[in-house]
This record gives structure tokens, sequence and C-alpha cells, in this order.
């Protein structure tokens, strides 16, 4: 499955929602025409012309990435023209985009549209989630429900035009303004925002004009973990450390990963949360706004700093949930402030003795910026030691390659647990987390079906439906 991902991971075109934009109304129309809005890898145009592109086939996988702010989106018009070629004839769009690896995409094989095998035509429009939803696994368990034939078919030689709707979470695709649309799916994403940018494989030929956008009609999205409205600074040791504080009610504390992640990796748990709840988030040395400090990193300090930042701000026991690192804080957390913890959630951390064979972590500023030189550009514009982040990625390598939390930290814990993990998380598997559940007396175990080990940005409906009734069962209570 992994090798199909890497070949279908193909052209990404990132599109800047405010460069270039003709506005009608609420739509924007964008000039795709303009080739200097691009940076262009591994791929050549073949052509431009005035709000028109043409891309030549390629064996690489190509590129064409303009950073842009996120978009919320109701609808997406454009014209296409693919190739009317065996292999060679994937052509579409990709929206919600996360990263360069996980997006939302509708695409079409023009080879398909009249073809005389009655398995093909129906596969003639299609639609992913990548990388946890690619074609073969839907078309393995979920036959014929997210691919379709065209209604009033148009010429696979010829131009067409698509209208894609996006009422979250249902996706329509109409073709040649055909009142009824050819492709009516749920979203498998649980994001409704993100990039956008056009698609197509490897040796594909595709060409594309005349694009449109409708921004949805959402509230302001508040910028979780860069927050000046909720965001505060508390002196824990030696280092300042941030933290924001949303919504009233029973405390809830959000404890994050590392390396990759922060406070806005629990932007819908956050979203939730905080209608019932306050939501305590804050950010662990090194990440974010936050200072690194001068001792190197070690659980018992992640659990110490939040332990503090939580009694700045009340006097109340709190609800725990960790992810990743996060959960290994909260182990540590509940274990050593039991008088603290009401209940807690771990997600994505499991047992690792000092004997077993375990991945060695050599992160590095100069691999992290070559895998996703965006999304660290970013958490480095917030860094107040950005020249640290070195250091602080040693302190990480070191904390994860020696320090181990042992049988005793896990059965020291004696308030309510929930243990979750993805069914294909490649870092802590589902043994290794149902090994500390079974260390944790009267502790529930949770798999997230088909996720690896982000599991809420794979599957948030499936986590909040775990959480939600155990974080307010009484038995959680303070």
């Amino acid at each position: 499955m992994k090798k199909h991902i890497h070949c279908t991971l193909l052209i990404l075109l990132f599109i800047n929602s405010f460069l270039t934009l003709q506005v009608h109304g609420q739509q924007r129309k964008i000039d795709v025409g303009d080739r200097n809005l691009w940076q262009i890898y591994d791929r050549d145009l073949q052509f431009t012309a005035k709000d028109t592109m043409g891309f030549a086939p390629s064996d690489s996988i190509g590129q064409w990435v303009l950073k842009n702010e996120e978009l919320s989106l109701s609808a997406i018009e454009f014209d296409v023209k693919g190739e009317n070629s065996m292999n060679n004839n994937f052509v579409g769009i990709a929206f919600n985009m996360q990263d360069l690896r996980t997006f939302e995409t509708i695409y079409f094989r023009p080879f398909n549209f009249f073809n005389p095998d009655t398995v093909r035509r129906p596969r003639s429009v299609q639609y992913m989630y990548l990388p946890d939803y690619p074609w073969p696994r839907l078309r393995e368990e979920h036959p014929g429900k997210y691919e379709n034939r065209i209604l009033k078919t148009p010429d696979p030689d010829q131009w067409f035009h698509v209208k894609i709707t996006i009422d979250h979470p249902e996706i329509k695709v109409f073709v040649n303004n055909n009142p009824t649309p050819s492709l009516v799916v749920n979203s498998l994403s649980t994001r409704t925002k993100g990039k956008i940018g056009f698609w197509m494989q490897g040796k594909s030929r595709g060409s594309f004009a005349n694009l449109v956008i409708t921004p949805a009609q959402t509230s302001k999205k508040v910028s979780y973990g860069n927050n000046p409205a909720a965001g505060k600074y508390l002196q824990v040791g030696d280092a300042s450390l941030y933290y924001e504080v949303y919504g009233k009610g029973r405390p809830v504390l959000l404890l994050h990963g590392g390396v990759y992640g922060y406070i806005d990796e629990f932007e819908p748990l956050i979203d939730e949360l905080a209608k019932t709840n306050l939501v305590i988030c804050p950010a662990t040395r090194g990440h974010g706004r936050s200072q690194i400090g001068n001792t190197p990193f070690t659980w018992q300090q992640r659990a110490e700093d939040a332990y503090k930042i939580v009694r700045s701000i009340t006097k109340e026991k709190v609800a725990v949930i960790g992810f990743s690192d996060g959960a290994a804080a909260a182990y540590k957390l509940a274990a050593i402030h039991p008088e603290l913890v009401t209940s807690l959630v771990a997600i994505g951390f499991g047992n690792k003795s000092k004997d077993s064979a375990r991945t060695i972590f050599n992160y590095t500023p100069e691999l992290l910026m070559g895998q996703a030189p965006e999304l660290f550009n970013s958490r480095k514009s917030l860094m107040p030691q950005p020249e640290r982040w070195g250091q602080c990625l040693a302190w990480l390598n070191q904390l994860y390659n020696n320090e181990i939390l042992s049988q005793e930290t896990f059965t020291k814990i004696k308030c309510p647990v929930l243990v979750m993990t993805g069914e294909k998380d490649q870092y802590h598997t589902v043994a290794s987390v149902t090994s500390v559940s079974k260390m944790i007396p009267g502790s529930k175990l949770s798999v997230i079906e088909g996720c690896g080990h982000v599991v809420i940005g794979c599957n948030f409906p499936a986590v909040w439906g775990s959480i939600k009734p155990f974080i307010a069962s009484p038995r959680s209570g303070s």
C-alpha cells in the first residue's frame, strides 16, 4: 500500500488565495496562466497562455508550490483536458491539503470515459483521501462508493468543465453543467480547510484553465498556538513557557506531541472541548512560543512543567489528554501528581523496554526542513530562540532514545485511563500500547481502525466518539 501511495503523490500546484484574484461577489477567479505565481520542482510546464497552463508528462513526481493561506471552500470550478491513454490519464484537483502527502482529491480518467470495458467505465471520476484512503483501499472496502461513470460523458480528447460543491461532509461533482452530479461522496477527512492544487499522476499529461473558487461561509479560524487573545507566559525554572486557555467549565489539560507537534494539532479537539470545558493548552519546551531552557529534557520535567502551568490557572483537578510525547508526559503527571489528575486519555504512546528493538531517532534541522520546509518554517517563525532549534532536537533525540517509562510509572496511576492508538501506528504498535493498558488497572483501550499515528487528523469523529463519553463519565470527574 505504501508503495502505491508514493506513486500517486503526484502533481501539486498550490494556489495563493490572495494573489492575482479577480473577485466576483463571493467567487474568486484565479489566473491559472500566470507562471510567476508558482515554483516548479522536477517537471516542466508544456505551455502557458492567458488563464491556461499545460503540463508535460514525466516519470518523476512534479510539484508546483506557492505559499498561501489555507482555504475553506464551498465550490471549486475549472476546465480540464486530460489524455485518452491507458495508465496516463489521471487529472484533477486536490483540496483541504494539510501537507504534500495529506489531502483530498477528485480526479478524472478520460481513457475510461467511453471504454467498452464495463468494469472501467464506472471508474471515470474518483475520490481519494491520501495517505489513509488511496483508491485500492476504497475500492476493496467500499466497491463503487467512491468512483463512478460520468453522466452525459464528455469527449475524452477535449476540454470539459468541472464543478465541485462542498457542504461538509458531502461532496458533489458536476461535469459540463449537468445539473445531476456524477459523483456524490462523504468526505473521509475531518478537515474543512487547507490548500488547493491541480493534481496529476506521474506520466499523465494535463491542461487546466478557468479556475474559480467560492469560499465557504465560516467563522474566522482561531490560530491555535499563535493566538494573542488566549496566550500567556509562565516562567518555570529556566524557561518561559507559553500556554493558551479556551472555554469555561471543568478543566481539561491538552499535551501535544513532539518535533512535528504543537498546540494546533488539537484544533478539532479544542473546538469541541471548549464548548463545555476550560481547556488548557501548554507549548512544551522548544516547541512554538516556549523557550528551550538549559536542562536536557526528561518526562518528569515535562510533567512538572504542565503541573505548574495548571496550578497557575486553577486549583481544581483536571482531566488530561496527551498525544504521543504528550501521552508520555501525561502518564508521568498522573503517576507523580495523583491529586491533580481526575482522568487520563493517552493517545499514541506504547511500552518499550530497554532491551527491545527500537528506532534510533536522529532528528536534525536539515532533515526536517528537507521533509516539510513549509511546516517547519512556520514552526520556527514562532520560536523565541530559533537559533537553538538544533539543541532542542538533540535533547529530544536523547529523550526518545534513552528514557523509558517504567512499569512502576504505569502501575502508580490510579485515575480512570483511556489508552488510544491507531490500528496502523508506525511508531507505537497496537501491541505496545495494549501492553501499557494491561499495566494500568481498570484502563480502557480504543483502537482507531485504519489510522496511523496521527489519529486525530485521520478520523476525528471516531476519536471524539471515544473521548467524549469517557471524560464526561462520573468516574472521570473531580
